[in-house]
């Protein structure tokens, strides 16, 4: 008796046979690339992780090495991909699936993508900010942001390309030390100078005002004492508030009003007239 022996025959897959978008013709796409996904589709949060589960699942079922061995995966050129590429492509959908699973590690991954020195604040602590530092730092000198950088054999020979003269000598700075000290002195007078003046100003303007308060308060006690030279009598004070109270009033130009104080001051003045 000889065993029997099954043969398989190799499934062609294409990427449309699972309703998924082209892989991204890039060397190393990014993780919205490979979804086929946009940052603006992050609005809302719900559709975004379900359309993140639904493209890996199917990218899974394409890459997966258990599944993968078993089929010919035709890229979009349509050459045949090898078992490297396919474990490649797998390795970058699982990265791809962590940043973009949820949205913190989505927010995390946008920051340090765009983070740079001026977002740099002093005191932080934290793991994820000592990243970004750390990754604005290899950004700022990669070869293609300062090729310079990295064809300098020392310092000078990057001075002198960055700056397009040579670096300051010691000589240099001991002849010229004085000179910029002062310099910087002469600008720290200006600005002593400018703040005396100003504070000077703000002085005199205070003790203005403090001045015209103490007038006004005396203006108003003087007036108080002589009734405000409408007299000093009884009389004279009645007639006063009852002017100043019409003066008060919205309809002070009615003559209900005039002829309702003229009353008042006929009656005081036959009570006194009375009492005599």
């Amino acid at each position: 008796m000889f065993p029997r022996g099954y043969a398989t025959a190799r499934n062609t897959v294409h990427h449309s046979q699972h309703k998924l978008h082209p892989w991204p013709k890039g060397k190393s796409p990014s993780p919205h690339e490979i979804f086929n996904l946009l940052d603006a589709d992050c609005q809302n949060k719900l559709a975004y992780d379900r359309a993140v589960r639904s493209t890996y699942q199917k990218l899974v079922k394409v890459y997966h090495p258990d599944l993968s061995v078993l089929s010919d995966i035709i890229n979009f050129d349509g050459h045949v991909l090898s078992q490297d590429q396919k474990k490649k492509r797998f390795h970058e959908i699982q990265s791809a699936y962590e940043i973009l699973k949820n949205s913190r590690n989505r927010q995390a991954y946008s920051r340090a993508q765009t983070t740079s020195w001026a977002d740099y604040k002093r005191g932080k602590t934290s793991s994820f900010d000592a990243y970004r530092m750390a990754n604005a730092h290899r950004r700022k000198y990669l070869y293609a942001n300062d090729p310079k950088f990295w064809h300098a054999g020392n310092w000078e020979d990057y001075y002198q390309m960055r700056y397009g003269r040579s670096a300051p000598t010691r000589e240099e700075w001991e002849k010229n030390k004085w000179s910029i000290l002062w310099k910087v002195l002469a600008a720290a007078s200006v600005v002593v100078t400018l703040q005396i003046m100003l504070a000077l100003e703000r002085t005199e303007e205070f003790n203005r005002q403090t001045r015209l308060m103490n007038l006004r308060a005396n203006t108003d006690l003087s007036g108080a004492y002589t009734n405000y030279d409408e007299g000093l009598t009884r009389f004279q004070r009645i007639r006063r508030f009852l002017l100043y109270r019409r003066l008060g009033l919205s309809d002070r130009d009615a003559d209900e009003t005039k002829v309702e104080e003229n009353e008042m001051l006929t009656k005081y003045a036959q009570d006194q007239l009375k009492k005599m």
